[in-house]
């Protein structure tokens, strides 16, 4: 995966800015890994939320579930100056752009409960909830997520 250095998008729309970045963590299993960090601010006084897309080009063994603090932390090294994250919602995502052979499954976004200890954040698959496929559609919607690929052209990725 070439990630085109550090790039970000910030675009704001009807009031609701979207910041989008690759971020990298040294994942404890597989070595360093990647995703795709989505950060959506809503004008009201919603919570942010902070959307991170597991991406093919990670071993399997460096997947996004398989450390879901560790790549929080480093979103959050990423994203935090654009809002306040203490009361943010985390969700993973997942797709046909995960893996290579996804085989035409939908894509799904799982809430992740985290706990931050000083200087990371952290949690276990007790803490995960997958949305059903009707709430993670309205999900996506509601937050105005463009699709992967797209947001991966737009940050100059190739994945």
């Amino acid at each position: 995966m070439n990630a085109g250095g550090h790039s970000i998008i910030d675009s704001t729309d009807n009031g609701t800015r979207r910041i989008a970045t690759i971020v990298r963590w040294q994942h404890p299993v597989a070595g360093v890994a990647f995703c795709l960090a989505r950060l959506v601010v809503r004008p009201d006084s919603a919570p942010p939320v902070v959307v991170l897309s597991e991406l093919a080009g990670n071993p399997d063994a460096a997947g996004i579930t398989g450390d879901f603090g560790g790549a929080a932390t480093a979103a959050a090294a990423r994203l935090g100056s654009y809002a306040d994250l203490s009361r943010a919602i985390w969700l993973a995502h997942h797709g046909e752009f995960s893996s290579y052979d996804a085989g035409g499954a939908p894509e799904t976004l799982t809430e992740v409960s985290l706990t931050w200890t000083g200087n990371r954040y952290q949690c276990d698959l007790r803490d995960h909830r997958l949305l059903p496929v009707s709430e993670t559609a309205a999900a996506q919607q509601a937050l105005g997520l463009e699709p992967v690929p797209a947001v991966l052209s737009a940050l100059g990725v190739n994945a």
